[in-house]
């Protein structure tokens, strides 16, 4: 799946859109058919931009807060490129994250942090590291190969009174998660949560995605919660002045540029 959190804050919705057929469930519809339209819906802009609001929680409760831009473009089928900046506050200011995503290969995603006054390319085994300090790892920020994934159609749920298919989803290879558990809304196929397991297997944290409003026709979840069980640490993300199809140019997705800030 294509989505990540650069993508219109969709991120970890779900890792990877992983779409093999599964069996038929409930009016004929499989687990391919939900998340290929639900991936479908999120996914309709060519381009987009955003503000963010990043609340990092500890287990106290006390709070740190971020702002952000967000920056995405499609770049053909499949592939797409987004970029981040932090504005705020001072210890952050000037930070920026490229991602350059293709379905069939690895995404290659760039750190720069002004302190060092350097561009890091995040490696392969880097990607199981927390982003700067949040809930969310590289690994959730980037988009995966659809066939790297099996998942099945197990139930339907109601969540916050809302009806949700409920897709369990199992990695051919375990590198990140062992499984990830899909909620996806029945009336609108707009994902409501997913809970994470680790590698051995272990509930490690959920992610909830509220606050849907209807953005020049595309249903867009404008608050996400990452909840880690494990340490009691929360992500939160609010994301505000979303703007689709604005014809971004493609120089704003470059190392060069990340250097600049938003």
């Amino acid at each position: 799946m294509n989505f990540s959190l650069l993508r219109t804050g969709c991120a970890v919705v779900f890792i990877g859109t992983m779409m093999i057929a599964a069996p038929c469930f409930s009016a004929g519809m499989s687990a391919y058919d939900i998340v290929k339209k639900s991936e479908d819906l999120l996914d309709q802009a060519k381009d987009s931009k955003a503000d963010m609001l990043m609340t990092l929680l500890n287990k106290k409760g006390d709070k740190r807060e971020r702002t952000l831009s967000i920056f995405a473009k499609k770049k053909g089928e499949n592939k797409s490129k987004s970029i981040l900046f932090f504005n705020s506050p001072a210890d952050v200011k000037g930070t920026s994250f490229l991602v350059w995503t293709n379905e069939k290969k690895e995404d290659k995603q760039w750190l720069y942090l002004p302190a060092l006054q350097r561009v890091r390319q995040i490696s392969a085994s880097g990607k199981g590291e927390s982003f700067m300090g949040t809930e969310f790892t590289f690994f959730d920020m980037g988009s995966h190969d659809v066939d790297d994934y099996t998942y099945t159609l197990v139930k339907e749920e109601n969540v916050n009174n809302e009806m949700c298919y409920v897709i369990e989803a199992t990695p051919k290879k375990v590198e990140f998660y062992n499984k990830v558990t899909l909620w996806i809304r029945k009336g609108n196929f707009i994902p409501a949560k997913a809970d994470f397991y680790d590698t051995k297997g272990q509930y490690e944290k959920q992610g909830i995605f509220e606050n849907v409003k209807n953005i020049k026709g595309i249903n867009t979840p404008t608050h996400i919660e990452m909840k880690n069980i494990l340490n009691g640490r929360t992500t939160l993300i609010d994301l505000s002045n979303i703007v689709y199809d604005t014809g971004l140019k493609d120089d704003i997705f470059t190392e060069r540029y990340m250097t600049r800030g938003n």
